[in-house]
């Protein structure tokens, strides 16, 4: 591994109206830490539009407006609105980074938008929603699945991140696992220690741990976690114990179904889910990690 070896070329973000600002400094931040072109996707998702043509299907507006017919040409003005405000917003977060920026409204399936964009050496990043409301919508449902289901690694973003500094720790099932190499990457470049939590125990003498830190010279520590359940947010926190990491990794297959969200929101970092070597999603596999 040499001293700019990564695997990434992009960053895509997925945007929806009321994305955070906060959330485009950050992929800009992290583009621009990893050398990565950036790429601005607003996604407005077919469903809605066939939905409001549906001759019966009804919207609910408060403050008196009560149920009414979905108005296409309203929803169509109202998204208009929004992808042009987030555009804005994107493109001023964005107008200081040295690598590639581009901005695109995406209109169709999220799951087939996701697929024919991304590609095998982005990462997607994707804001969890701050309300327990806005994630059982849907929309998010549908970003998150069309995230899962594509060819590139998938970052979570917790909506209240507690550091921007730090280790950066991959949890290993074993230490050829293909976490250590992408969180080493990451150390690298924003020169921090590399925290490596072993759920399969640690072997002391493994000749791989010992050429990474040769090769890279970066500061490796060994934690030993077996047994650790990691869908479970206090098991989490107990395996951490008193690391304050900025960001974790883990490899797609090593997780349960909603184990990566559950440890974000537990440690409120971001959290980075990386493909297996030699397996690339694809739309008809069921999405895992989240």
């Amino acid at each position: 591994m040499t001293k700019d070896a990564h695997s990434f070329k992009r960053l895509v973000l997925g945007l929806q109206p009321g994305a955070h600002d906060r959330t485009m400094q950050l992929a800009v931040e992290l583009a621009d830490l990893l050398h990565l072109d950036l790429l601005g996707l607003f996604l407005e998702d077919s469903g809605l539009r066939d939905l409001a043509s549906i001759p019966f299907s009804r919207e609910f507006r408060p403050l008196g407006g009560g149920w009414r017919a979905i108005d296409l040409d309203r929803l169509s003005r109202d998204f208009e609105l929004a992808a042009r405000s987030i555009e804005r917003k994107f493109m001023d977060a964005a107008k200081r980074l040295p690598t590639g920026c581009q901005f695109e409204v995406a209109r169709g399936s999220i799951a087939q938008t996701f697929a024919s964009v991304s590609r095998i050496d982005d990462i997607v990043m994707i804001a969890e929603p701050r309300s327990p409301a806005e994630r059982a919508t849907q929309q998010f449902s549908w970003l998150l699945e069309g995230a899962f289901r594509s060819a590139a690694a998938v970052m979570l973003v917790p909506p209240h991140i507690a550091r921007t500094k730090g280790p950066v720790v991959a949890i290993a099932a074993s230490s050829g696992d293909p976490s250590i190499l992408a969180a080493a990457a990451i150390a690298l470049a924003a020169k921090e220690e590399l925290v490596v939590i072993e759920t399969d125990g640690l072997d002391a003498d493994d000749p791989r741990i010992r050429k990474l830190a040769d090769d890279t010279g970066l500061v490796i520590k060994r934690m030993a976690a077996p047994n650790v359940r990691l869908a479970d947010p206090a098991a989490c926190a107990q395996a951490f114990r008193q690391i304050a990491e900025r960001l974790i990794v883990v490899t797609r297959d090593t997780l349960v179904e909603g184990a990566a969200s559950a440890i974000s929101a537990a440690r409120r970092v971001p959290v980075l889910i990386v493909e297996p070597p030699g397996m690339a999603a694809v739309e008809s596999a069921p999405p895992t990690g989240r």
